[in-house]
């Protein structure tokens, strides 16, 4: 990663000792992004030394102040922090991008640097410092910058109000990764500055989802707000409601400190953004608003005082003193289920009345028996019974009901925004719609492949013009190379539970993904394995070529060639496995794929990276399309999950394989039996057998048929006698 070079703009009134203090920042980047570490206060104040000074990182808001020394006291002049502290972005392995980021008392980027990254395209040195310099971009830009990110040839361009920055070829999710987690990141701390009277101006709205606008405050402001509001009651009120029922000084304890709190709570309503980004941290934030997606929305309670919630009112756990809460919306009362939630809050500012031994407990607000849904903008009320144990181990309750309205209700609501990643779908519509008339042309000439097979002529050069285009096109140009990063990434963040969202940032793998499920279901894996994977279109068309030389691939024994297939599956398995366990060697594992060095980086990378893939080229020269046959993982996959293929579609006679082997002979790929059975898992539908099974030239029943209905043709008799003489 080269050293951080300040622009001409700010290095021109900026002091030396400033810009070593910058340059510093770079060289810690680069050392943080070998370790995977985080700032530490030394960090930070080694890159701005005295007379600066360095001010203390609160838990609520994780960013590091530095001041400048005035006569009327310190002033603030620049904020550091990380942006996977504040907004933690997934790219396209689906694991935050985190970078270093220092603003200043404007909200002006001074610096943004790459610190660590999971990208695996991008994992080499000149992968990162690509990251690294598209990241440089946002330098001299404000949080109020209207950004936009287009193609990777895009010049970079700024106003005063927007600015255009270049993409990242073969990066396109990870170029918006990165552009959110900055923006939101740094938005949220101009915002805590701004609600400070720090004078930096409020950035626009921000939020880490389609509908999380929210305004970074603190504690006594949610309560100013009425979006947390208490429930309390002392041991006095609470005998006194017990007087004259069977639960009647049953508390020594109350009776001994009457005006102790016995239930001390405090209630909020974790879905709504303004309440959930600002009590909880991102990670349970983002668990929190799936389950709002979902139609649930999450009430957090904060629990102390002596009668503590119990689960449920029939909880055989029920301790001695309990209190059973139940909520109700215009006559309908809504059930409530504790979520195993864990608690990862950051309550900011004064606290005013929560008891340092208050438990957060999150419920989940179930649909009520009608059907109907829980409005947050409508008046509540809150059902408490507070329960006392009984000697005979009955439970006595009284009922406590308070009500819980959130005034101007309505502008705390999530408000629908554009998803991020439809920004790419936006940028690649003319994209989509080459692959699209792509698409529809290879479905309709596969739905009639007798038709196109009829010809030998016409499929070979149908197939030929088309692998080019699957080449040059859908892999080298508009970088649609499937991946099976693709399902590790998956497998990682549905086992971590992280949003899956980053799965939509690129357009042309979703519709691919989307195509190759359809055609699973009818064709197998040959749709895409066949004539749609740039890397394997590479591979036929060299041994094309290499054809045209001479050069014939060879076949290998029918056992040999059996017990190969298989490998690719373990490679499969081991990959999952280790994406499951969150192994950090699930990135070095996927290189087992070339499709990276060859495809998608064009073969500019590292010489190991590139012999690696020229070797497997070679390989799959002198066995045709080795390495989709016995070593691809997402092969694999494709081929397992075509087990639930509908159609048998290749033409079979009974005399195929019994005594005709021609098909089998002939099929590079080895995916018939000899008993003329075909292994969809392997066929690679390439027509060839098709093409075989209707040519009386080439099909051995066909030209039995062809000779059995031939007359031989004798001369008469008399004639015969006439010819003799």
């Amino acid at each position: 990663m080269r050293p951080f070079k300040a622009g001409a703009a700010c290095g021109a009134v900026w002091p030396w000792g400033w810009r070593r203090a910058l340059c510093a920042l770079g060289l810690l980047a680069h050392a943080l992004m070998a370790c995977g570490g985080t700032l530490t206060r030394d960090q930070v104040e080694a890159m701005f030394p005295p007379p600066l000074l360095v001010g203390a990182r609160s838990a609520d808001l994780p960013v590091w102040p530095v001041y400048r020394r005035a006569g009327s006291g310190p002033e603030l002049q620049h904020q550091v922090f990380e942006t996977i502290d504040l907004e933690p972005v997934g790219g396209y392995s689906g694991k935050p991008i985190n970078l270093v980021v220092v603003i200043d008392a404007e909200g002006r980027f001074e610096t943004v640097r790459l610190m660590s990254h999971f990208e695996p395209i991008f994992r080499s040195k000149a992968g990162t410092a690509t990251l690294d310099e598209f990241a440089s971009q946002y330098q001299g830009l404000t949080v109020n910058h209207n950004v936009q990110v287009l193609g990777a040839k895009a010049q970079r361009s700024v106003s005063a109000t927007g600015a255009v920055l270049h993409g990242i070829v073969a990066g396109t999710v990870t170029a918006l990764a990165i552009d959110r987690s900055i923006l939101e990141a740094a938005a949220q701390v101009a915002q805590a500055q701004a609600a400070r009277g720090a004078g930096a101006t409020p950035p626009r709205a921000t939020g880490s989802g389609p509908d999380d606008r929210y305004t970074r405050t603190g504690w006594n402001a949610l309560v100013a707000a009425r979006l947390v509001q208490p429930l309390a009651r002392s041991n006095r009120a609470i005998e006194t409601a017990f007087r004259g029922t069977p639960g009647e000084r049953l508390d020594a304890e109350g009776t001994i400190r009457p005006d102790a709190p016995a239930l001390d709570l405090w209630f909020a309503l974790a879905s709504l953004p303004q309440a959930g980004r600002n009590l909880l941290d991102a990670g349970l934030w983002r668990e929190v608003r799936a389950l709002r997606e979902g139609g649930t929305p999450v009430l957090l309670v904060l629990d102390g005082g002596r009668y503590r919630l119990a689960r449920s009112p029939a909880d055989a756990a029920t301790p001695r003193l309990s209190a059973a809460l139940a909520l109700e919306q215009a006559g309908r009362r809504f059930a409530l289920r504790e979520l195993p939630l864990r608690p990862g809050l950051r309550l900011s500012g004064q606290r005013s009345g929560v008891a340092g031994a208050s438990v957060p407990r999150f419920f989940a607000i179930d649909a009520a028996a009608d059907g109907g849904r829980l409005d947050p903008a409508s008046p509540l009320t809150l059902h408490l019974d507070v329960q006392r144990q009984r000697s005979d181990g009955a439970l006595a309750a009284v009922p406590i009901v308070q009500r819980f309205e959130i005034p101007d209700a309505a502008s705390f609501q999530p408000v629908a925004e554009t998803p991020r990643w439809l920004e790419a779908w936006s940028q690649r519509a003319g994209d989509l719609g080459v692959l699209a008339v792509a698409l529809a042309v290879l479905t309709a000439l596969l739905a009639r492949q007798r038709w196109l097979a009829a010809s030998v002529t016409r499929l070979a050069r149908f197939r030929l013009a088309y692998l080019l285009f699957t080449l040059v096109w859908i892999g080298w140009f508009a970088q649609g190379q499937l991946t099976v990063v693709t399902l590790t990434a998956l497998t990682e963040a549905l086992a971590q539970g992280r949003s899956l969202e980053f799965l939509l940032a690129d357009p042309l793998a979703v519709v691919l993904w989307g195509y190759v499920g359809i055609t699973l279901l009818v064709w197998g894996r040959g749709a895409f394995c066949g004539w749609l994977c740039p890397f394997g279109a590479l591979q036929e068309l060299l041994s094309t070529a290499a054809g045209w030389l001479g050069w014939r691939p060879r076949a290998l024994h029918r056992r040999t060639d059996a017990a190969l297939k298989t490998v690719k599956y373990a490679l499969l398995a081991l990959l999952l496995v280790a994406a499951a366990l969150a192994s950090p060697w699930t990135d070095t594992l996927v290189e087992i794929e070339p499709f990276k060095t060859a495809i998608s980086l064009h073969f500019q990378r590292e010489w190991p990276y590139v012999l690696g893939a020229v070797l497997v080229l070679a390989g799959s020269i002198a066995v045709f399309r080795g390495y989709c046959r016995y070593l691809c993982p997402l092969g694999a996959a494709l081929a397992l999950l075509a087990r639930v293929r509908l159609l048998a579609w290749i033409p079979r006679r009974a005399a195929c394989g019994t005594p005709c082997q021609t098909c089998r002979h002939r099929c590079g790929y080895q995916a018939i039996a000899p008993s003329g059975r075909i292994d969809y898992a392997e066929c690679f539908q390439c027509l060839d057998c098709v093409s075989i099974h209707d040519d009386p030239r080439r099909c051995l029943p066909l030209i039995r048929e062809q000779r059995a209905r031939v007359i031989t043709l004798q001369p008469a008799p008399a004639l015969a006698t006439e010819a003799a003489r």
